[in-house]
């Protein structure tokens, strides 16, 4: 019975996250129905009104996926409502603050050595390479239109740091291939020689 009492709990947050979001940007269930279709899905006007009325019990995964993306906002967003609850029923009988259940959703923190861990571990890896040459470059912009000579120690110990980064990246990819994952794409990025 707590199941039961914890899915329709479920189905009731989804309705009134959906109104909720919908009305805030002031669509009718008609143009979300449309940003629906215009997804490729089909979630016609009067699905979406017995979803939100409650006449639906039951929501699919993917019709909260559609809906979030015709609603602009992750579908976690639809589940646990942030800013909205202080605890959410998560699972059966077990509360939390609705942040903590997108966490746990999202798998953040990711269990050490898992593929979800490996794979954030190289988003990360790569956006802070990107973001010191960048850095470089900018700085050899800045020191060129001033001194007339790009360079300098900063940016030599920018370039260290990043040619460190992406020894440990391109390491991080060979575990990525030696354990059959998908291999993230990599461009622009080049295994230093």
């Amino acid at each position: 019975m707590e199941q039961l009492e914890w899915a329709a709990n479920v189905s009731r947050t989804i309705a009134r996250e959906v109104r909720r979001h919908r009305q805030e940007q002031g669509l009718s269930a008609q143009q979300l129905a449309d940003a629906c279709e215009a997804l490729g899905g089909n979630l016609p006007r009067t699905v979406i009104s017995n979803i939100e009325n409650g006449r639906r019990g039951n929501v699919t995964v993917a019709e909260v996926a559609l809906l979030a993306a015709a609603l602009h906002v992750p579908p976690t967003a639809l589940v646990y409502p942030v800013g909205y609850a202080e605890e959410i029923e998560f699972l059966p009988g077990q509360t939390v603050a609705p942040l903590e259940a997108v966490d746990w959703w999202s798998g953040e923190p990711a269990p050490e050595g898992g593929a979800l861990a490996l794979v954030r571990r190289h988003r990360l890896l790569e956006a802070q390479i990107r973001q010191l040459y960048k850095t470089i470059w900018e700085q050899a912009i800045s020191d060129y239109r001033w001194r007339g000579e790009p360079g300098g120690p900063e940016a030599e110990a920018a370039r260290e740091v990043a040619q460190e980064l992406t020894r440990e990246l391109h390491e991080l990819r060979d575990e990525i291939t030696r354990r059959g994952l998908a291999l993230p794409p990599l461009t622009g990025l080049d295994r230093p020689e």
